[in-house]
């Protein structure tokens, strides 16, 4: 994605001075990894209130099947190109300041953080892609002086390389993409992916979220509710129904191959060079989900254990042959072998009671 990302500046030419790319680097991701602490405040999102009780009726008269939760009299996403547009320019003016600052930040209390809530409107097609990436660079080109580059090229990276990149994968890859199971993970989703009853906080409020509002940002998908599934290997096929029911912005060409491949690694390797697995420590890291938390997050084993330790250990141990040539492995495999043997045995042991009985914990 990173070579596809540099063409496609290259190509259009966007955030590039001279031929080379602004602020000198291509890419500003190491900027884009602070953790929200209360401050800078969070403005409110560019809400809606519109009334979809005559297309709630229809839905259910259809007899469709639905979960989540909705206030059919105050729906909140944009229904039409001018909502799109207003969400666009709500953007631009008022979170864009701190966007990449803390894009992948995670907080329990907080909905959409700096989010653009665009990308319903963008994969619905009330707006173009283009549209959104000019504006969003003309507004920064304007504000200078308060918006600093790596704001602007964390979000154009999303857009016009991720989801770029992710469009081209599906259409040259499907339809056997959508069949790929490499790692032969064969386990079922838990029961409180449907219901957020969980008593690990990152995956409650991540999920309660998605249920309340058909929306978590890319973090909580990739390393809560995909991070989870995977280390407990859920089947892909679960996990992309999954995603695709719950997401307000889950159209299957952008959702798939972010699914199956990104967050689940069930490409073997063609989407994401590595799995986006962690243990608990990068989920404190990056958000505050941990100091409330049921479960202690520096430890191991034990009943007080949180279960994305001894799951992440166990996942590498399981799967290590899966990755014995992926040289971004390298580091973690070494430091798996060096571990001690009953220590490992304890965390497999303990992995395997969380696998067996997810929704236990």
């Amino acid at each position: 994605m990173e070579s596809f990302y540099r063409h496609m500046r290259r190509k259009h030419n966007l955030l590039m001075e001279d031929g080379k790319p602004a602020g000198g680097k291509w890419n500003f991701d190491e900027s884009n990894r602070k953790k929200w602490k209360g401050k800078p405040a969070i403005p409110h999102e560019k809400g809606f209130r519109k009334d979809v009780r005559d297309t709630l009726r229809r839905i259910e008269q259809a007899g469709v099947k639905t979960f989540g939760n909705i206030d059919p009299e105050h729906f909140n996403w944009p229904t039409t190109r001018e909502d799109g547009l207003k969400v666009l320019r709500y953007f631009c003016e008022h979170l864009l300041i701190h966007f990449g600052d803390y894009q992948d930040a995670m907080d329990p209390e907080q909905v959409y953080l700096f989010h653009s809530r665009l990308s319903f409107a963008m994969n619905s097609k009330l707006l173009h892609p283009w549209e959104v990436i000019d504006a969003v660079i003309e507004y920064w080109q304007q504000h200078k002086n308060t918006i600093s580059l790596n704001e602007v090229e964390g979000f154009v990276r999303q857009i016009l390389g991720w989801r770029e990149y992710m469009r081209g994968v599906y259409w040259r890859e499907m339809p056997g993409y959508g069949r790929c199971n490499r790692l032969q993970n064969h386990n079922d989703l838990p029961a409180f992916y449907w219901s957020a009853d969980t008593q690990m906080n990152c995956l409650h409020h991540a999920i309660q979220n998605s249920l309340d509002h058909a929306y978590a940002h890319h973090i909580q998908r990739l390393m809560i509710t995909g991070n989870f599934a995977l280390l407990t290997q859920v089947h892909p096929d679960q996990v992309d129904d999954w995603y695709l029911g719950i997401y307000i912005d889950a159209i299957q060409w952008v959702e798939i191959t972010n699914t199956r491949g990104m967050s689940q690694f069930a490409d073997g390797g063609l989407v994401a060079t590595k799995p986006y697995i962690s243990s608990g420590s990068y989920i404190n890291k990056m958000s505050n989900y941990c100091a409330d938390c049921r479960y202690k997050v520096k430890e191991k084993t034990g009943e007080d254990a949180c279960p994305f330790n001894s799951l992440y250990w166990h996942f590498l141990a399981e799967k290590r042959t899966h990755f014995e040539d992926n040289p971004r492995m390298a580091m973690m495999l070494s430091l798996l072998d060096k571990m001690d043997r009953e220590e490992l045995a304890a965390l497999s042991a303990r992995a395997r009671q969380i696998i067996r009985n997810p929704d236990n914990f």
